[in-house]
């Protein structure tokens, strides 16, 4: 994680650095013009200051590596439920028809027999998704 300014980037190892700089200049500051309790207070804020920047942007990296392994996931799922879609009896019945492999009333006789198969399996309390059409294991 960087922060933006003027269309520059800074990694987490430069922004430290700067940090630390110009946390020198302020103690030293501190020390000469206000005293050293001043500048031990000033030191201890920094100190805090850096842990906090620290949590924060690794808490930053893991919630975008969980975003990114979550869009994986969503892809991968997107990706099975077209697979499953291709395999589905219905849709590879449409699929021939469309291809000119079945005449509009083999399409419908076809179709008649898969949804009364379904209907049978249904009443029958079988599961569904895994029946072919009688007729494509003929063909």
């Amino acid at each position: 994680m960087g922060s933006e300014s003027g269309g520059r980037s800074y990694n987490l190892t430069e922004i430290f650095a700067i940090k630390f700089v110009l946390a020198d200049v302020v103690i030293v500051a501190a020390l000469l013009l206000a005293g050293p309790l001043w500048a031990l207070g000033i030191t201890a804020l920094f100190v805090v200051s850096t842990f906090l920047i620290w949590y924060l942007t690794r808490r930053d990296e893991r919630a975008d590596a969980d975003r990114a392994a979550e869009r994986n996931a969503v892809g991968a799922e997107s990706e099975s439920e077209t697979t499953a879609s291709a395999s589905d009896p219905v849709t590879r019945l449409q699929e021939r028809y469309a291809d000119g492999e079945l005449s509009e009333a083999e399409f419908e006789a076809k179709l008649d027999r898969l949804i009364e198969s379904n209907e049978r399996a249904d009443a029958a309390g079988l599961e569904t998704s895994d029946l072919e059409l009688e007729l494509e294991r003929s063909n």
